[in-house]
């Protein structure tokens, strides 16, 4: 058995009979957080996981403690801690990633400095006050092609990139879109092809101006993430990508608290864009973890996703049916299809508020790590390679 597989549960997970690669389960840690990330925090060259409160370092994935998290969450996963986003970037300059978080129930985002060799609890710094934080995703959004800043789920529309503040420190700036109060739901791509990335909320989308630190953005209509078709909803994250290869962006999203995934088709025309919604899977409820990547390495890019556990501590439809951890394989063309593979299924297992897709074996395929109430973290290692 190898060092890594020693120190690490294994499960093999199930898989449809045409599910191309296989995922190998492994079982990190059984705590009961919501959010994860992947980075390499010592730079030795190997990626590790953060789930908050802790640090699991590669190659052994060992639980360090490098916070206090407020919160309580009981063996039924009732309850909630008090951390929604774990983005790892480099905030002050120091060649070692930080880590930034924000809280639903503390109304605040905040980062977490690296103290490196010297070890110990991470000091914490505020971000802003900016009422309840969903969660929050690493996004390109000044185009350079690097997903180094960060778009949070609040109601208002802001992100964040880390530099110099006013007053000399680094830290991370926000920088305002719309002071506008919108469903939760957030996602950043190039919407109308003009090679800007846009940002996306499920009642609008905003064009981005030539400079997005200083310029206006322009709101644009959408309607995504509810049952009724043409109304929106809370949505997890929103993913923009050309599913039917005709050139031209669509999207895929779900209903976070429903049954329901769905790609939204763009129909060029004159004047505002306009969506028509095609159904992708309504077999299973709260999808509330969204990923594009390429998972059986064949050009096209495929949607990961899973089933979050005790999001409003059961009230949601479906709540109590079992947790799951799936992958779509999308077949692009003027009439897409998109086949459905298990990675897990009844076992335990689900996703959070978000999953990583990462190469984190460094083997050359997409491996999928995952946390949630049910007590992980957890990671899929993508057997294709």
């Amino acid at each position: 058995m190898s060092t890594l597989l020693a120190f690490v549960g294994i499960v093999m997970s199930q898989a449809a009979p045409d599910s191309g690669p296989a995922f190998e389960t492994h079982r990190v840690g059984t705590y009961r957080g919501e959010s994860c990330g992947v980075g390499d925090f010592n730079n030795d060259g190997a990626l590790d996981i953060v789930a908050l409160p802790f640090l699991y370092l590669a190659p052994k994935f060992e639980p360090l403690k490098i916070c206090d998290v407020e919160g309580e969450v009981d063996e039924e996963g009732k309850g909630y801690r008090w951390d929604f986003m774990n983005a790892p970037v480099d905030v002050d300059g120091d060649g070692l990633l930080d880590v930034v978080t924000c809280s639903w129930f503390g109304m605040k985002s905040e980062w977490l400095k690296n103290p490196g060799e010297a070890g110990g609890q991470w000091p914490r710094a505020l971000i802003e006050e900016n009422g309840n934080y969903e969660c929050g995703e690493l996004a390109d959004i000044d185009g350079d092609g690097k997903a180094m800043e960060i778009l949070p789920a609040v109601k208002q529309t802001s992100w964040y990139e880390a530099g110099v503040l006013p007053d000399g420190t680094r830290g991370m700036i926000v920088h305002e879109i719309s002071p506008k109060e919108m469903d939760f739901g957030v996602g950043c791509g190039d919407v109308n092809g003009d090679g800007r990335p846009d940002i996306l909320r499920p009642s609008a989308w905003f064009e981005a101006p030539a400079d997005p630190r200083t310029g206006e953005w322009k709101e644009h209509p959408l309607a995504v993430g509810s049952l009724e078709e043409g109304k929106p909803n809370h949505t997890p994250q929103i993913l923009v990508y050309d599913v039917n290869a005709d050139g031209l962006a669509d999207i895929v999203t779900s209903i976070a608290h429903d049954y329901g995934i769905f790609w939204y088709e763009h129909v060029k025309g004159e004047g505002e864009i306009t969506w028509k919604r095609h159904q992708i899977d309504n077999t299973w409820s709260q999808a509330h973890s969204l990923a594009l990547a390429d998972i059986n390495a064949d050009g096209d890019l495929d949607l990961v996703c899973g089933k979050r556990f005790m999001a409003h501590n059961g009230g949601d439809p479906g709540e109590f049916e079992p947790l799951g951890v799936y992958w779509y394989q999308l077949d692009r063309s003027a009439n897409p299809t998109w086949t459905k593979h298990i990675v897990t299924y009844d076992e335990g297992i689900g996703s959070g508020l978000n999953l990583v897709v990462s190469d984190l074996d460094a083997d050359g395929d997409l491996d999928i790590i995952v946390t949630g109430k049910w007590g992980g973290p957890a990671w899929f290692e993508n057997k294709l390679k």
